[in-house]
C-alpha cells in the first residue's frame, strides 16, 4: 500500500534531525516505486534498493546521511 502526496506550495513545518531523515528515505522509497509502477525497474530491483537505502540509513553517522 501506497499513499499519494501532493504539495500545494503551503510553508513545509520544520523537521527535526529524524524526522527529516525519515522524510528523505521516503521520498526514495516513492521514487523507486514509482519507477517500479512505470515499468523502469522491475520488483526484485526495487527490493534490492531499499536494501541498499536501508543499509545506508543504518551504518552512516545521521550527520552524514545525504539524498
Amino acid at each position: 500500500m501506497h499513499r499519494e502526496f501532493v504539495y500545494v506550495g503551503d510553508p513545509v513545518p520544520e523537521l527535526n534531525e529524524q524526522e527529516h531523515a525519515a522524510f528523505l528515505m521516503n521520498i526514495q522509497k516513492s521514487i523507486l516505486l514509482s519507477l517500479e509502477k512505470r515499468k523502469l525497474l522491475t520488483h526484485s530491483q526495487r527490493e534490492r534498493c531499499l536494501v541498499e537505502l536501508e543499509k545506508q540509513y543504518s551504518r552512516e553517522p545521521k550527520s552524514r546521511r545525504r539524498a
